[in-house]
């Protein structure tokens, strides 16, 4: 008889514990019936309304993939209404120190690396909601904002940036060195710039907050003064040991991008020194070993910007060795060079 009660009482228990396992795998799946979707898998507004959320449905074969789906959609909202440039996002960055969360949902490439790891990083204020799994083991889960709270944020950001606007154009009109005006307005400008990007987000998220923030300056005049300032100044591009090759002309280009005059009576100087001698290797090619001093030298005589750099360049003729030379040339002007001249600007801004 005890044995007889046993075994109906283990065969109750094992049915208890079936019952809740089976519960607990189709958690979010209330209200309908057995097997079948949560309401907000098809109605994402019936759970997240769209007055006071951003929501998305994303699924994938495990939940974090189903997160990284909801995410990259909740972020593709703002892709195709949102853009910044390249270079305004990396010069923001550099003067601000601040990491790419800092910036929302601005570039697609940034979202695109983080899927990897965590998605909601790069996107600020990310939350995610309920998780269900289908019997054919799909993952759906919601990426959502909340409006309110995410506008908050965002307000706070434009807000925060705008005052930071200001400061710079107020220590911009205090200096009477050209480059030293020139970084602050260029930081002024990229500091609106990425605002205004902000401000786009905003209008996404919370329409009625975006339209509440009052910019105490124009963008457009600021684009325009950092414009005439960077034209106002007039820079000699200087190279030796290079006669007839192509330097001259990419340093001038580098300078012309960015604004400002090149003039052979300017008093700011921007010098290239280039050293190539043949090298003799037994790598069956034709090798140059090759020398750059890099300079930008102020209005007062100082040396403000140095760069050195020497490498070798091979190629199966001297002319393929030269070529490829002028583009390793090319890429340190125009990265390594570019990047030493921004930490010269961003040096004014911490005084």
């Amino acid at each position: 008889m005890y044995s007889r009660f046993h075994r109906s009482f283990s065969a109750l228990l094992a049915g208890l514990l079936g019952i809740l396992i089976s519960g607990c795998l189709t958690s979010g799946a209330s209200g309908g019936a057995s097997g079948a979707p949560p309401n907000w898998v098809t109605d994402k507004d019936s759970m997240y309304p769209a007055d006071r959320f951003l929501a998305e449905v994303g699924e994938g074969d495990s939940l974090k993939a189903a997160k990284s789906n909801a995410a990259g959609a909740v972020a593709g909202i703002f892709r195709t209404r949102v853009t910044v440039d390249s270079t305004i996002r990396t010069r923001y960055t550099e003067i601000s120190g601040a990491d790419g969360s800092n910036l929302g949902m601005v570039s697609q490439t940034d979202f695109d690396q983080s899927i990897g790891q965590s998605a909601d990083e790069s996107l600020s204020n990310m939350k995610f909601g309920e998780s269900w799994q289908d019997e054919m083991g799909r993952v759906y889960t919601v990426a959502y904002l909340d409006r309110l709270e995410t506008g908050n944020l965002y307000r706070g950001r434009v807000l925060e940036n705008d005052e930071r606007v200001t400061e710079l154009m107020e220590r911009a009109g205090s200096q009477n060195e050209g480059l030293r005006r020139y970084a602050f307005l260029d930081a002024a400008y990229v500091t609106a710039e990425i605002s205004r990007v902000i401000l786009q987000q905003l209008e996404i998220i919370n329409m009625p907050m975006a339209r509440s923030v009052l910019q105490s300056y124009d963008l457009g005049d600021l684009r325009a003064e950092r414009a005439d300032q960077a034209a106002s100044l007039n820079i000699q591009a200087v190279v030796s040991g290079d006669d007839g090759g192509p330097i001259p002309g990419v340093l001038t280009d580098w300078l012309t991008q960015k604004g400002f005059s090149v003039s052979p009576r300017g008093d700011i100087r921007v010098s290239a020194v280039i050293g190539v001698r043949p090298l003799e290797l037994d790598n069956g090619y034709e090798n140059l070993s090759w020398e750059l001093q890099l300079d930008l030298i102020d209005s007062g005589g100082y040396a403000a910007v140095s760069l050195a750099r020497q490498n070798r360049s091979s190629g199966v003729s001297e002319s393929a060795a030269r070529a490829r030379m002028y583009q390793d040339i090319t890429e340190t002007i125009q990265r390594d060079f570019e990047v030493s001249f921004n930490a010269y600007l961003n040096s004014f801004l911490e005084k």
